[in-house]
Order: C-alpha cells, then sequence, then structure tokens
C-alpha cells in the first residue's frame, strides 16, 4: 500500500492524559493566509469495530477501563483523508509515558504494506 498512512491513535477510558514518546519532533503545520482549515475525514466502520473490541478486551483482561493505542491505515490525497484499517500496538508504561513496540509496529506495517490481512492467518 504505498498511499498508506499510518498514524498512532490512543482511546483512554479513564479519562487521563499520558504522554507518548516519539522519535522526531513534531513540526508545526504552516497555512497560507485565508485557506480554509477543514479536512474531509472517512473513517470505514472495521476502523470503529477493531479499536471497540481492542478496548473492550483489555478492559475485559484487566478488570477496569485502560487506554488502548494503536495504527489507523489510510490515504491521504489533499485535504481528504480516508481512514480504511487499524490495528492494535504493544506498548508499555515508563515513567508515565507511553513506550511502543517498534519491532512489533513495523511487522503488522510490513504486513499491510504486503497485502497481508493483519487480523487473519489462514488455518485459524
Amino acid at each position: 500500500m504505498a498511499a498508506a498512512a499510518a498514524a498512532a491513535a490512543a482511546t483512554n477510558g479513564t479519562g487521563g492524559s499520558s504522554g507518548m514518546e516519539v522519535d522526531a519532533a513534531v513540526v508545526p503545520s504552516v497555512m497560507a493566509c485565508g485557506v480554509t482549515g477543514s479536512v474531509s475525514v472517512a473513517l470505514h466502520p472495521l476502523v470503529i469495530l477493531n479499536i471497540s473490541d481492542h478496548w473492550i478486551r483489555m478492559r475485559s483482561q484487566e478488570g477496569r477501563p485502560v487506554q488502548v493505542i494503536g495504527a489507523l491505515i489510510g490515504k491521504q490525497e489533499g485535504r481528504n483523508i480516508e481512514v480504511m484499517n487499524s490495528f492494535e500496538l504493544l506498548s508499555h508504561t515508563v515513567e508515565e509515558k507511553i513506550i511502543i513496540d517498534k519491532e512489533y509496529y513495523y511487522t503488522k506495517e510490513e504486513q499491510c504494506e504486503s497485502g497481508i490481512d493483519v487480523g487473519k492467518r489462514s488455518g485459524s
């Protein structure tokens, strides 16, 4: 998926906030004067189901609402964004900072780009 874009997504069932470690500094967005700041986002139902399933599964395992983290897969054409799929990410917290397992992310990203359905394996 050459046009695929992955973005970290987080859902926090507790209402609290926590920092997330990133590798690169965020570049501030620059807009010309008089440009409308609207963006069109199309979110496929599968993404909502994936996030909901992950959150419910983790809440059941932990016995309380917990924050879940994942990646969004989609494409952007101009000011139109289409989010078509997502997958959960492995993470842990160190000193109130969320650390994402990069190897797991890169493996999942590679599977998505090569056309493998990350949610299903043959024979399962």
